[in-house]
């Protein structure tokens, strides 16, 4: 089995190495929204009842202004630059606001965290949203960190590394294209206007123009269909089976069957207006990446599987049981 994996690993590295721009996009218009519905699930029963009310309620409400200020720039209602530099300082505020709490040494991990991230956002906001654009499609490694088995949590981290590092690594060199010759680089099936158009979502502005660029694209698209799999196909798997969130999920039948629907539904959006579609997507898209980055801080400063405030716990335990 691994080694079948293995191979069917390599084979979509070779593929997004040949035909970077048509992997991305096929990537992004069948499996965009269902591995955003698979995390927002998944983030919420593993850690909704880990944390305080209190980080709870700053955490929708900061996530709610972020993508305000995402839905603003994508609407033309504000420049596109001051809509981005207010997202971002919302995001420092959300790092300090739902990881700080954690303790002592989370609230150093924030600071260090939040203090850098404000200071390239007010230096260079465009660089600073495509270096997280790129590290973005790295966060399932702490996600998975965090929820494999101990027992399991070394060979399950090696398979995961070899996925996220070692292929986009190897793509990154140019080797694969060069020797695979094929010069399909440019191969467009859902017609978005050429891969010139789309660099600028993984290839930092001063390198957009360089003999890698169309390499370190195809690097980040082999890193973003690893991430698909880790929150679609992987870290489900890890959750208990009764695990509960703050929100009543659907049972798995019906939740895949409403994951579907509005998979297909964003498909037909995305061939019918890839840009618009696209720019939809991301105020979406924005939120569940933007969760993400106070609660890999709150695991490194060593939130555990145990950790559930006691009266959170009983408060959700009382909701939950038919007498209540």
């Amino acid at each position: 089995m691994i080694a079948l994996l293995a191979a069917l690993a390599l084979a979509f590295a070779l593929l997004a190495a040949a035909m970077p721009l048509a992997v991305y996009t096929v990537l992004l218009a069948g499996f965009g929204l269902a591995h955003v519905m698979a995390e927002f699930a998944y983030v919420d029963r593993r850690f909704g009842r880990r944390l305080g009310r209190g980080q709870v309620v700053a955490c929708v409400g900061l996530l709610a202004l972020a993508a305000l200020w995402r839905a603003l720039g994508v609407f033309h209602v504000m420049a596109v630059e001051p809509a981005l530099v207010l997202e971002l300082g919302t995001v420092v505020v959300l790092i300090l606001a739902v990881a700080a709490p954690g303790g002592p040494r989370a609230a150093a991990l924030a600071l260090a965290a939040a203090l850098p991230l404000a200071l390239a956002t007010a230096l260079a906001p465009f660089e600073t949203a495509v270096i997280l654009s790129i590290g973005h499609n790295f966060t399932p490694l702490g996600l998975l960190w965090e929820g494999l088995p101990r027992r399991r949590r070394a060979f399950g981290m090696g398979l995961a590394l070899a996925g996220f590092v070692g292929l986009p690594l190897l793509v990154a060199s140019g080797l694969p294209r060069a020797l695979l010759g094929l010069g399909i680089e440019g191969a467009d099936p859902l017609g978005t206007g050429g891969i010139a158009r789309h660099l600028h979502v993984y290839v930092p502005r001063a390198l957009a123009g360089g003999p890698s660029a169309v390499d370190l694209f195809a690097a980040s698209v082999v890193a973003q269909g690893a991430h698909y799999v880790a929150v679609i196909g992987i870290l489900p798997r890890l959750l208990p089976g009764q695990a509960k969130g703050f929100l009543p999920w659907p049972r798995l039948p019906l939740f895949a069957a409403l994951i579907a629907g509005a998979s297909l539904a964003g498909f037909i959006g995305f061939l019918d207006d890839f840009a618009g579609t696209r720019g939809l997507y991301g105020i979406v898209a924005s939120v569940h990446a933007w969760i993400e980055l106070p609660l890999l801080v709150l695991i490194a400063g060593g939130l555990q599987a145990s950790s559930r405030p006691a009266a959170t716990e009983a408060r959700l335990a009382a909701k939950d049981s038919p007498s209540a």
